[in-house]
């Protein structure tokens, strides 16, 4: 399964995200804690399962809310690994 984080340029700017995309309704989208192994200016990102949903995010955001990275989650011996995405 795939896993995509998607980082701000700040908190703010995450959480304004996730509810514009839930008030249209967008499913498989969850707000978390920025995993500690990517800690960057922004303490909150946004986690999906797909890559159809995260084409969907970054349209969304795109403009509006300053996207700072968008990392794939790879389970590596038992611990997770951030890839940042090109």
């Amino acid at each position: 399964m795939e896993v995509y984080i998607i980082t701000f340029l700040h908190g703010n700017y995450a959480v304004a995200a996730f509810n514009r995309l839930q008030g249209f309704g967008v499913k498989n989208i969850h707000l978390i804690q920025t995993p500690f192994s990517i800690k960057n200016e922004c303490d909150l990102c946004i986690k999906t399962n797909d890559r159809k949903t995260l084409d969907i995010i970054l349209n969304e955001c795109r403009g509006r809310y300053p996207v700072s990275n968008v990392y794939t989650q790879i389970n590596k011996n038992g611990s997770f690994v951030y890839k940042l995405l090109p």
